[in-house]
């Protein structure tokens, strides 16, 4: 975990349907939301959480994982409040990624 400063985003473009759903379960299991089909937001930088860096690069190693690509970087929470649609609207579940607001509504 970190200070709140720093969040990361985690994107994925995987061959492999069987495998993309691994790897989401993963994401999840390790307390990343996802924000869209194949993005994830969470505290944790993936590259220092052995146990989903592990589970992660086991997964895409995989035959049927081939070409399968996993990035990640860090957002500071100050460029993060900044995120727009390409509309220029504010995206609807900011608030939440940003953790200003504690309960999220369907």
């Amino acid at each position: 975990m970190n200070n709140h400063g720093t969040q990361f985003i985690v994107m994925y473009d995987i061959t492999d349907g069987r495998t993309l759903q691994k790897v989401a379960k993963e994401m999840e299991r390790h307390g990343f939301e996802r924000i869209n089909y194949s993005v994830w937001l969470g505290l944790t930088n993936p590259a220092k959480d052995p146990g989903l860096k592990t589970r992660i690069c086991e997964l895409l190693k995989k035959p049927e994982a081939k070409n399968s690509k996993v990035y990640f970087f860090p957002i500071a929470h100050s460029s993060l409040a900044k995120m727009r649609t390409i509309d220029g609207k504010k995206p609807e579940d900011l608030d939440y990624w940003l953790m200003q607001r504690k309960t999220m509504f369907f």
